[in-house]
């Protein structure tokens, strides 16, 4: 058992009050951990310990009156999410810069995977800044798995969002860049965009809007990620063959991502694509449909669509079987396809829309 208050008991007279209590209303100082009480609470060896504190600056940050460094409820914490990003394959020191990088909240939201720490995310907003009074109940249990939180797909999902988003508050372009790749070295580009990257973006997205990430970060998240899945294209560009679909967005739409996760799915499964990018008119999609003379069309909007969609009159002039598969939360429910040759399905997820565009025969390239 390891002795939380090593000073002896000094025995006073009933009422008598000890020089060393608070005042009324004081700060009760903070409990403080050595370095082999967390090793054993964390299940991590204390040369690990002192080998992160040492080079990369996660370490105890509370000092004792007789200079002794101590771990604080939220060094310890600092320490946990560190411990679960290098268990994943995040290189140690962007590890430590992301988690570094967070505020006491952030770093509760982001151990609280399932809302099962009760009162952990409370108690680090309540102990305000650097070290603030969180209560010394125990984050994690025997092996250092945090109570109540979920292991194993999910889990590394939330915790790669969330080191992701911490990269993109510092403009940490190396670790987001390293962040991404690991992602789709252990998942298929669908279930990379579907679990991290659109979740990511989202957040990402999210805090801009409230005003506490500037449109540099939102900018940076978008670059590094458009190179990435163009990379995973390159990659397999030998592997395509047949006539290209076409990706294409509605005529104003910005937002092309998801279109860019979809070719790199697409070129996976050896399936080659056109993307023509954001923001097409429709005379000119018109024009590279018939030129190209695809089988397929896939179609992105996340702004919303009028029920007439106007497009469709465009494409009175397609003569042969096209399939126009949409996409987004833009499209209005039962919206009504064209007439003549070309037909409309509509997708609702990712991998119903690379179901679509990926033909039978294709799905053994996987």
């Amino acid at each position: 058992m390891i002795d939380m208050n090593p000073q002896p008991a000094v025995s006073r007279e009933p009422g008598q009050t000890d020089p060393a209590d608070p005042e009324p209303g004081e700060r009760q100082p903070e409990l403080g951990w050595p370095v082999g009480a967390v090793s054993e609470r964390l299940a991590i060896a204390a040369p690990t310990l002192r080998s992160w504190d040492r080079r990369h600056g996660v370490g105890p940050s509370l000092r004792t009156r007789g200079n002794h460094r101590r771990y604080t409820e939220l060094d310890i914490r600092r320490v946990l999410l560190m411990s679960r990003l290098t268990a994943q394959g995040v290189p140690a020191q962007s590890a430590a810069d992301s988690v570094l990088a967070m505020d006491a909240a952030s770093i509760a939201e982001r151990l609280d995977g399932d809302r099962g720490l009760t009162g952990l995310r409370a108690a680090a907003s309540a102990g305000g800044d650097a070290a603030g009074g969180v209560e010394s109940a125990g984050v994690a249990g025997r092996g250092g798995a945090p109570v109540g939180a979920r292991e194993g797909p999910e889990q590394e999902a939330i915790d790669l969002v969330e080191a992701i988003v911490a990269a993109a508050r510092t403009l940490d372009a190396r670790t987001m860049s390293l962040l991404y790749r690991q992602v789709m070295r252990r998942r298929e580009v669908g279930r990379a965009w579907v679990e991290v990257f659109a979740p990511a973006l989202r957040r990402v997205g999210d805090l801009w809007q409230e005003g506490r990430l500037g449109v540099q970060s939102e900018h940076l998240t978008s670059e590094l990620l458009q190179s990435e899945l163009r990379a995973v294209v390159r990659a397999n560009r030998l592997r395509v063959a047949g006539l290209p679909v076409v990706l294409a967005s509605a005529d104003d739409e910005q937002h092309h991502l998801p279109l860019l996760a979809l070719e790199a799915e697409l070129a996976r499964h050896g399936v080659a694509s056109l993307f023509l990018g954001p923001r097409v008119p429709s005379d000119a999609l018109v024009s590279a449909l018939r030129e190209s003379q695809p089988r397929a069309v896939f179609l992105w909007a996340s702004l919303a669509r009028p029920q007439d969609e106007p497009f469709w009159r465009d494409l009175e002039v397609i003569d042969w079987p096209l399939e126009v598969v949409i996409g987004g939360p833009g499209w209005p429910d039962g919206v009504a396809g064209p007439g003549g040759p070309a037909s409309v399905t509509r997708v609702v997820d990712f991998d119903a829309a690379v179901t679509a565009l990926v033909p039978r025969s294709a799905g053994s390239l996987r």
